[in-house]
């Protein structure tokens, strides 16, 4: 909801507060230690933390509807229960929202010098194995649901082979399987510890035997060719304009005649100025990458037909992302 009076902007600057109560609570795993109704003194001893400063975390967790309030301490509420805690965990997305934050901060200073201080080559810091593995595992919390979803959406036909640039944990490779069973096979191609992730979290798929990890960094290394299709999800923002378009050319050169390219992204709108989500990623790229933004249908679809791709279309699949696909003749 956009601002109409003071008191809407007193909630706006507020609204860290909150975030960052939920996130050390997260850091510090204190949902999975709610595992029944627990007085604070036995988690504070639990966490090494002091018991004063823990029960008002946990009031404002409450007030939050994390938690709930007993006569003998706090227990997980109904949300923290299904996706912070157990078989259902989700929580690696918030951990890697939470790797962010000092970057955040310091968006004065982005503002100032153009970039970060640190300046990387993509979202991912390659020497720190903890924030990767979070970032890594929070994809497939991210798109647990929405990867199923979005896959349906589109008919590949005949393909056989499909190639997936960046495919994190495997969470579309297997969405793609499981809705298109004329694949033979889905080549995931990422860096070593995200295909190691994959390698985990795919462990009992049932059709683990179609899916092929090829290790590189797209920057550099080569994919192969003979594509039916090629799927790229959520990684142009990480790059800046020319990088996108070397991505772009580099994925049309491994499809075979006929096979189809996919980018699907936080699109923005002709304006850049929304939807909403899109314009804040685009923040969230400035502050994490030496180049990368949210780009807009239009942007993509040119760089599609600046490559000889045909046939583009740009199609809106779900409430926050869109798909430019094309076609290679």
């Amino acid at each position: 909801m956009k601002p109409a009076n003071f008191r809407d902007l007193m909630r706006l600057v507020h609204g860290f507060e909150a975030a960052k109560i939920f996130l050390v609570a997260n850091d510090l795993m204190l949902f999975r230690h709610l595992d029944g109704e627990r007085p604070v003194a036995d988690v504070a001893g639990e966490l090494g933390v002091d018991a004063r400063a823990l029960e008002l975390l946990m009031n404002a967790l409450v007030a939050l509807g994390l938690l709930e309030k007993t006569d003998g301490g706090f227990r997980n509420a109904p949300v923290a229960a299904a996706h912070l805690t157990g078989d259902g965990y989700r929580g690696h997305i918030f951990r890697h929202v939470h790797h962010c934050w000092d970057s955040w901060n310091d968006l004065a200073g982005v503002l100032r010098r153009g970039g970060p201080d640190l300046v990387r080559e993509s979202v991912i810091l390659h020497d720190e194995q903890e924030w990767n593995r979070d970032f890594i595992r929070g994809m497939d919390d991210v798109t647990r649901e929405l990867a199923p979803q979005v896959v349906a959406q589109f008919d590949l036909g005949s393909a056989r082979r499909l190639l997936d640039i960046g495919g994190g944990p495997g969470t579309y490779a297997q969405a793609f399987l499981d809705a298109h069973p004329q694949l033979a096979e889905v080549t995931i191609f990422d860096l070593p510890l995200a295909l190691a992730v994959a390698a985990e979290r795919l462990e009992n798929f049932g059709r683990r035997a179609d899916v092929r990890f090829l290790a590189g960094d797209f920057h550099h290394d080569p994919f192969g060719n003979g594509y039916d299709a090629v799927w790229i999800s959520q990684v142009l923002h990480s790059q800046n304009e020319a990088g996108c378009r070397r991505l772009i050319d580099k994925a049309a050169a491994a499809l075979t005649p006929g096979g189809r390219l996919f980018v699907h992204e936080f699109l923005l709108d002709d304006s850049r100025s929304q939807p909403l989500a899109a314009a804040l990623f685009a923040v969230h790229m400035l502050v994490m990458t030496a180049g990368g933004r949210a780009y807009s249908g239009a942007e993509v679809a040119g760089w599609l037909r600046e490559c000889g791709l045909v046939n583009i279309e740009i199609r809106k699949v779900s409430d926050d992302t869109g798909v430019v696909q094309g076609c290679k003749p």
